[in-house]
């Protein structure tokens, strides 16, 4: 696992913003996202923006393709915080491990079905392979939520390939590998561009899942509560940001991205507005959900309990001294 993570990091540069103060010795973590796509952008403007280190971060960022290998890496303490969805939390508490969700991103599935032109409606996809990042990631949950939605059983109706990143899928979708799969922007934006079609907007089927969550260990959050809860502020500083700054947050978004396309950047932008929430509560049901899906394949989800899975009381505790309210008004 170390040498996964080795090639993986991505370690930037700090900008401090304009007038904030030098911290003498800001406190170390590794933290991880899971995609390349906008609803990741508070993570990037955390960091470019200077949020970290105005907060006592000293953070590095790390890539990592999917949440089921996110976990791994947070099992083995060399990730601390991470963008994890439900289903890596799930699996791993259901296994003897104790990530918990402190915060979520996104609260809903927030992807789009990307198909190939031929593909006039969910019920073609009958006998043709469709494509997942890594199993257990948000791709694979999404793409069988939505195929059981439309009356096809996964694996037996349609086969699930596991591709990798979610621009593997877009190059396995041009060549036919797969013939539909679960995308984020901008690379969906891509996939179209490149004459694929959107079968379905995931937004509209209202599926709740933590697609992207604020998560850590139970013991990081025991252990290093006030770091945790600086990350939380962190984050709700950037989603600020973007909201008031949004050229600004373009240029972020574009660097990362490597988009740079204007009507690209809008739509894609857009997308992070439409799902990233501004007060990160995890809510209930996106993990009743996930519990629900897990326990047909692992009888263990059966026994468990949505709320052993996430902790709100650091929002809560945000929350109830103002600071959201600083941010966006009452």
């Amino acid at each position: 696992m170390k040498g996964l993570i080795a090639w993986k990091i991505i370690v930037l540069s700090f900008v401090l913003l304009p007038g904030a103060p030098a911290l003498v010795s800001a406190q170390k973590l590794v933290v991880g996202y899971s995609g390349v796509t906008a609803i990741q952008l508070p993570v990037w403007v955390m960091k470019d923006a200077g949020y970290f280190k105005q907060e006592g971060l000293d953070a590095d960022l790390i890539y990592i393709a999917s949440s089921s290998t996110m976990a791994q890496a947070m099992m083995a303490g060399e990730v601390a915080i991470s963008t994890a969805n439900s289903q890596a939390v799930v699996d791993t508490g259901l296994q003897g491990g104790d990530l918990v969700a402190m915060g979520a991103f996104v609260n809903f599935v927030a992807l789009y079905i990307i198909a190939a032109p031929e593909i006039k409606s969910v019920a073609d996809l009958r006998g043709k392979p469709v494509g997942v990042t890594r199993f257990g990631a948000t791709t694979d949950f999404a793409i069988q939520m939505f195929l059981k939605k439309y009356g096809l059983e996964p694996v037996r109706d349609v086969p699930i390939i596991q591709i990798g990143g979610v621009p593997e899928l877009a190059a396995a979708l041009s060549k036919r590998s797969i013939y539909a799969a679960a995308m984020s922007y901008p690379m969906g934006l891509v996939a179209q561009q490149a004459g694929m079609k959107l079968l379905a907007n995931l937004a509209k089927e209202e599926i709740p899942f933590v697609h992207q969550g604020i998560t850590t260990t139970g013991k990081f959050m025991r252990e290093r509560r006030a770091h945790a809860k600086a990350l939380v502020r962190a984050y709700g500083k950037a989603v600020h940001f973007m909201h008031t700054r949004k050229e600004e947050s373009k240029a972020i978004l574009s660097r990362y991205t490597k988009v740079t396309d204007p009507g690209m950047l809008e739509g894609t932008m857009q997308y992070a507005y439409d799902f990233v929430e501004k007060i990160p509560l995890v809510k209930r049901a996106a993990f009743q959900v996930t519990l629900d899906e897990v326990a047909k394949k692992n009888p263990k989800a059966k026994q468990a309990k949505a709320e052993q899975f996430y902790d709100n009381s650091l929002v809560q505790e945000l929350i109830n001294e103002g600071f959201f309210a600083s941010l966006w008004g009452k």
